[in-house]
């Protein structure tokens, strides 16, 4: 039987980006017609032709009022200034005639055509779909769609229509933050908490998942519109455009939708990329403004100065997140990165400086804007073999009850090896196993649930001014033994189990369950006897 023809697919509201597995079992970018991994979200119209991708985006600078961007958010809301504001400059948004959402307006005359949100993302995903047959030679399928965790049932409704109007057979609708742990390689057998930081074209999203047990559920995120790569390319554009001022006495920004602010901030796009991977990157536009040409550089120590201050909205991002899951920094295992922007190595050193140093901040699933669509691509590869059946509910979309704080082990007063962490979906099982000390005729044995260990008054919160340059000999000195990071908050069992003799050898399996009452039933067992003893513990009222 021949394999099904599924793709993994990243809609973004600045750039799109088609994935699928592979022969060799590995995620891999497909090419659009021009040759790029990633498709910018743009639809333009100019004398009769409809565009996309880059050609549609390289029309922002000589047809601005016929190009249509921000589609993909607008998809299922409602109409307001607000929301035409965010995207002025281009086609304007005015509300729909029947009270449907917005509708963008372009043609710029009596009898101009009015093309929906809807109608837009349909116009989209049509010609993403047509790349990806031309580039595998046969038809899809079936396609996982990443979508952000913040929108609502409507917004997902409205995204699931596109695809059906599209002619894209839509498989699943998968969380953008549970498709990046995927790719990560988060959610096997280890339990493990971390923090997706996906920083866009548009806006930047935190959300803390759980991953127990190999499910992932989102337990707080946080988003912000005032860090973004745009946001970053304005900090270019000021910077190149008070030099060109001083050359040449013209402001290119005055108008922030002239055609000269759109060249410059087209421009630096390339600058910061390039600043990425080179200490240094040129910014060059041919005739910038009132017939000038302009040509400079820039290095990354000062691009690091000049966009110091923009990093705070993503670091308040970070909080708000951990704030609404409950969790304090020491409690997460990684941070993972996503999204194009993410590359920035300051900003990378910005996110890393909210977490302790043992707190892995990772980049190395791959180029950061195509990690969603590879972990799309890999959910979509599991429902191809069987593993995952299609048109389930999305990563976060299950409602399950959870465990509302950790249980394990109490070692001492001041320290608890968890076993069950919070957030662990009902019913969940555990088994852990311990050594005794030989001659022990006694295991003793103490269940309470954690708390987090507070973080230490001395914890440093300058971690982000440090050098990107720093010598990494220092980072591998010997440190100190890291403190527990949970501690005993309330005993619930005490258990005894008698032995023979212990040996060298002897082990005793500690079995946690919890069902989906809540109720704990917690089992030592010593395999070489038999010999067992059980406590159940009904849920707290």
């Amino acid at each position: 039987m021949a394999a099904k023809t599924y793709i993994g697919l990243s809609l973004g509201n600045d750039n799109s980006v088609i994935a699928i597995i592979n022969k060799e079992h590995r995620a891999e970018v497909i090419a659009n017609e021009d040759g790029e991994h990633k498709t910018p979200t743009f639809i333009a119209f100019s004398g009769g032709e409809e565009f996309h991708g880059s050609q549609a985006k390289h029309q922002l600078v000589r047809n601005a009022a016929n190009t249509i961007a921000g589609f993909r958010d607008m998809l299922g809301q409602a109409y307001s200034a607000e929301l035409a504001a965010k995207h002025a400059g281009c086609a304007r948004i005015e509300a729909a005639a029947d009270g449907s959402g917005a509708e963008f307006v372009v043609g710029g005359e009596a009898g101009s055509l009015r093309v929906s949100a809807h109608s837009a993302a349909v116009r989209y995903l049509q010609r993403l779909r047509a790349t990806a047959e031309a580039y595998l030679g046969r038809a899809i399928e079936g396609a996982v769609l990443a979508v952000p965790a913040r929108f609502g049932a409507e917004q997902r409704r409205a995204l699931a229509a596109a695809c059906a109007d599209a002619g894209l057979p839509l498989l699943q609708l998968l969380s953008e933050p549970a498709a990046a742990a995927a790719q990560y390689g988060v959610g096997g057998a280890r339990d493990q908490t971390v923090v997706v930081v996906d920083v866009g074209g548009t806006g930047a999203d935190v959300t803390v998942v759980a991953a127990r047990g190999g499910l992932l559920a989102e337990a707080g995120r946080a988003h912000t519109d005032a860090l973004s790569g745009r946001a970053l390319d304005a900090v270019l554009a000021r910077h190149f455009a008070a030099d060109f001022r001083k050359q040449h006495g013209v402001d290119v920004l005055a108008d922030p939708h002239s055609r000269a602010a759109r060249k410059l901030l087209q421009a630096v796009e390339v600058t910061k990329r390039t600043l990425s991977a080179a200490p240094a990157a040129p910014c060059a536009v041919e005739s910038l403004a009132a017939g000038a040409d302009y040509n400079a550089s820039i290095n990354r120590t000062r691009f690091d100065i000049l966009a110091k201050a923009a990093y705070a909205p993503l670091q308040a991002a970070i909080d708000d997140a951990l704030r609404a899951a409950g969790y304090s920094a020491d409690q997460i295992d990684q941070v993972l990165l996503c999204g194009g922007a993410a590359r920035v190595r300051r900003l990378q050193a910005a996110v890393a400086a909210r977490f302790p140093a043992a707190t892995r901040v990772r980049d190395d699933a791959g180029e950061l804007d195509e990690v969603v669509a590879a972990g799309c691509a890999a959910q979509a590869a599991l429902i191809a073999q069987g593993a995952v059946p299609p048109q389930q509910p999305d990563a976060f979309g299950v409602a399950a009850r959870v465990l509302a704080a950790p249980v394990g082990l109490r070692i001492s007063a001041d320290c608890l090896e968890p076993v069950l962490l919070k957030n662990t979906p009902l019913p969940a099982a555990r088994t852990v196993r311990v050594a005794l000390p030989a001659g022990e005729t006694r295991a003793y044995v103490a269940v309470s649930e954690g708390e987090p260990v507070p973080p230490r008054a001395d914890a440093s919160d300058d971690e982000a001014d440090a050098s990107d340059d720093d010598d990494e000999a220092d980072e591998a000195a010997s440190e100190p033994d890291l403190p527990p990071r949970y501690r005993p908050s309330r005993l619930l069992a005490e258990m005894v189990l008698e032995l023979d003799a212990a040996t060298d050898a002897t082990r005793v399996d500690v079995e946690f369950f919890v069902g989906t009452d809540a109720k704990l039933t917690v089992t030592a067992t010593e395999p070489a006897s038999g010999k067992s003893i059980t406590a159940e513990i009904p849920a707290s009222s």
